[in-house]
């Protein structure tokens, strides 16, 4: 039987490892001052000086290597980085000005070199945003007002990371087999601060690692995110069943608020109705998205005793307004404009969005951050039953 096993896994090893070929890299970068390039090779939690080239007099270089799978290298000049993914066979051009390559540089003959290109200059106007914006508050330090604007500042910042993570998401879903998705997934903001940390960001990297793994089973980086999949996805599942028996059976926190009309709606008026409390906001891409499918749900059951209460950490009324406007909400909505300061999200523990609350006919959590499609297939065996 071991034999068996360990015959198994060679043929793995080999079907993800295929017959070495040469990945050459080619270039040349102007205004080098040092006339080095350094070339490094990305393996995981480990990085390996592999080459040290001297540029010649024209600023040009010639990189030759032989890989059996892809591979990312990161090339330096002048303190400045750019990341590559190789695979065997590759011819790859790169060129540009050694002083500011984040802006000039140009990459031939690597589709997805240039795709990680252009998610890295997406993430550096994120951080020259964040920059600029610490800076200016230093500006302000010693105003009266200066809560305000440390809020306003927050917001925009916040706004922007939002943004940015709908930017690198579009990606992900519009190249679901592309190895660029590990550096989508492991981009840091600042050191140990990842763009994709979230609770509900597990299932991205969940989807990247079923794609990748039965391929390139023996990449350091496809076996550094199956590692942190299987960790978090345990600490998850602890996680989610401590929070669900917590809460398990409990009456839903009271919500007293505005709707868009400006007449103040209960949550406890919703009692009778399954009700489904969702906290989202026009800023945030997948709340939009999960508006689409909710609306497919509410449409079917809502003549069945089905109802949505939805809360906004809208600071924009007119923001607000305008998304519901966009979406066709026809549900219920409110918002306090108070952020994430609102006393309602924090007696609901919510800390990203977006997220819900599945209630009962007496307005008790039957469970909590239910998928549309699971919540439609509740709903169905809910209604079926009763009627």
């Amino acid at each position: 039987m071991k034999d068996k096993v360990v015959f198994v896994l060679i043929v793995c090893m080999l079907a993800s490892c295929g017959p070495e070929k040469k990945v050459r890299i080619d270039g040349g970068f102007s205004n080098s001052s040092s006339g080095n390039i350094y070339i490094c090779e990305l393996g995981g939690s480990v990085q390996a000086n592999i080459d040290t080239l001297q540029l010649d007099l024209k600023g040009g270089f010639s990189f030759k290597r032989k890989i059996s799978q892809p591979t990312f290298y990161s090339l330096t000049v002048e303190n400045q980085s750019v990341t590559l993914l190789a695979y065997p066979g590759d011819k790859i051009f790169i060129s540009g000005d050694a002083q500011d390559i984040l802006r000039s540089c140009l990459i031939e003959g690597s589709e997805d070199s240039q795709h990680i290109q252009l998610l890295r200059k997406r993430l550096e106007k994120t951080v020259h945003l964040r920059d600029s914006l610490i800076n200016l508050l230093k500006v302000y330090e010693t105003n009266r007002n200066i809560v305000n604007i440390q809020r306003q500042f927050e917001w925009t910042y916040f706004n922007e990371i939002d943004s940015l993570r709908a930017y690198n998401i579009r990606f992900m879903e519009k190249h679901p087999k592309s190895l660029v998705i590990i550096y989508v997934l492991y981009q840091q903001l600042e050191q140990d601060n990842f763009l994709f940390d979230r609770e509900d960001d597990l299932r991205y990297y969940q989807r990247a690692d079923s794609v990748f793994y039965r391929r390139y089973s023996t990449m350091p980086f496809v076996n550094m995110l199956r590692a942190s999949v299987l960790e978090r996805s345990e600490k998850q599942k602890v996680l989610d069943w401590s929070r669900m028996l917590s809460m398990l059976g409990q009456d839903a926190p009271e919500i007293v608020l505005a709707a868009p009309n400006g007449k103040e709606v209960k949550l406890s008026s919703t009692k009778g109705k399954y009700v489904l409390v969702d906290f989202w906001a026009s800023w945030s891409a997948p709340c939009r998205t999960e508006n689409i499918n909710l609306l497919d749900v509410y449409k079917r059951y809502r003549d069945r005793g089905f109802e949505i209460f939805q809360f906004s950490l809208d600071q924009s009324k007119s923001a607000w307004v305008r998304a519901i406007e966009e979406d066709g909400l026809p549900w219920i909505n409110v918002s306090d404009f108070k952020y994430w300061d609102s006393e309602v999200v924090k007696n609901y523990g919510v800390e990203t969005i977006p997220a819900n609350f599945f209630l009962d006919r007496n307005g008790s959590i039957m469970t909590k951050n239910i998928s549309s499609e699971a919540l439609d297939k509740r709903l169905d065996e809910i209604f079926s039953a009763l009627e």
